[in-house]
């Protein structure tokens, strides 16, 4: 886990490190978003002119006051999910989540960077393999403002979602194109909305092909683009957009050139098109991806980001990746892949010091948890294995179940 200290002195230009080990109530209604200034025509080079919404909150609690964090970007390892942390000062921002299976490891690794309180939370969209981890976090930490696409899911998780921010009593908006957020450096800024209206009004009657209602992926109908900037660096999230959200982003002309992209619909043949990653240019390609059936990340997505000459991350491959940010440089913790068409293997040991705190080892594969200290994980790291501070009780919860060696069965 990397905090403080990724830098030391003078590290002109983008640098990459050598590989490290990989680390693996009732229902609101969010309310709208504010009226915005009137958004100029945009060109290649030109934004948007933006509102800036100052994050609300005001509590004054040094026990939910964040430490001074490492200006940074971490692709955290949450499998065939997605879940990006921001932090520039005390400021840290939270997009997307990942599933119920990997909230535990987010939450903990945000605690690890002594993290109490998100200035800022974002939905991408409400599928459950993005927004699934948001519930644990919001429980876990004091959080000022949600932001998500305006529509209602209507599954489980989005209900559990919508609970808890309720419980909490955090302000939910329905962001609009142009809305802004700004703080110690890191600003996020809405650059598409749109949701069609079948899906905002509750409608979807479910794909072209039949797929019955409810069990439709709607991320590339309804993510959210947004522009991140740390410092002097520029990042891409548009969670699952497919190509016609890309292709009206770029005629838009609110497409510019990026340091870093974070790849949509983990690595999808049907998104990342040319015409986005022409415009784009990113220095950095991270891909979040795990164990999937659907062919992810596909060979044509990685032949179209070799082809704009972007070095590629993949966190199936390295685990979480750490992306420091200082002005304008770059420092990765991970090297850039020289094959990023590989295949993961599942038999990839790393060999680690578990954290001192962590409760549990869970293992994604078997939905086994396991004690540290357990012969069969003791001092090692496998691919879809991760930390767990919770409890045995919470563990289970998640659909784990103990290990028969160190713990026993109960």
């Amino acid at each position: 886990m990397f905090g403080l200290g990724l830098f030391g002195g003078e590290k002109p230009g983008v640098t990459a490190a050598s590989p490290t080990e990989a680390a693996p109530t009732e229902n609101i209604t969010p309310t709208e978003a504010v009226t915005l200034t009137e958004a100029v025509t945009p060109t290649a080079t030109a934004m948007p002119t933006e509102t800036v919404t100052p994050t609300p909150g005001g509590k004054t609690s040094t026990e939910t006051e964040n430490p001074p964090l490492e200006t940074a970007v971490y692709c955290l390892n949450v499998g065939e999910g997605s879940s990006t942390l921001f932090c520039s000062g005390t400021t840290a921002v939270l997009i997307d989540g990942g599933d119920a299976r990997t909230s535990s490891y987010v939450v903990g690794f945000l605690k690890g960077l002594g993290i109490r309180r998100l200035q800022l939370v974002v939905a991408t969209h409400y599928d459950s393999d993005h927004i699934s981890g948001l519930v644990g976090a919001m429980s876990a930490f004091a959080v000022d403002e949600v932001w998500g696409p305006d529509y209602e899911g209507d599954t489980k998780t989005y209900n559990s979602f919508a609970e808890m921010i309720g419980k909490r009593n955090i302000p939910w908006t329905k962001v609009k194109d142009g809305q802004r957020f700004a703080s110690d450096g890191c600003r996020v800024t809405v650059l598409a909305s749109s949701v069609p209206e079948p899906l905002r009004n509750g409608a979807d009657d479910g794909a072209e092909d039949g797929t019955p209602e409810g069990n439709r992926e709607t991320g590339e109908d309804t993510s959210l683009a947004l522009r991140v900037t740390l410092d002097n660096v520029s990042i891409l999230v548009m969670g699952d957009s497919g190509a016609a959200r890309e292709r009206a982003l770029v005629k838009k002309g609110a497409v510019e050139q990026y340091d870093i992209f974070l790849v949509n619909h983990h690595g999808s043949r049907y998104s990342n098109t040319a015409e986005l990653l022409n415009a784009a240019r990113p220095r950095y390609a991270v891909i979040s991806v795990g164990t999937n059936d659907y062919g992810h990340p596909a060979k044509e997505c990685i032949d179209r980001l070799v082809e704009c000459g972007a070095g590629i991350f993949r966190t199936d491959l390295q685990g979480t990746v750490t992306l420091a940010v200082e002005g304008s440089t770059v420092r990765a913790d991970r090297a850039v892949l020289t094959d990023p068409y590989e295949h993961p293997g599942g038999d990839d040991v790393q060999t680690v010091e578990h954290p001192a705190d962590v409760s549990y080892i869970l293992n994604g594969n078997s939905m086994v948890y396991h004690l540290p200290t357990c012969v069969n994980t003791a001092g090692v790291m496998r691919r879809n294995w991760f930390y767990f501070y919770g409890t045995a009780e919470e563990a289970e919860e998640l659909g784990y179940r103990p290990c028969g060696t160190c713990i026993g069965k109960h």
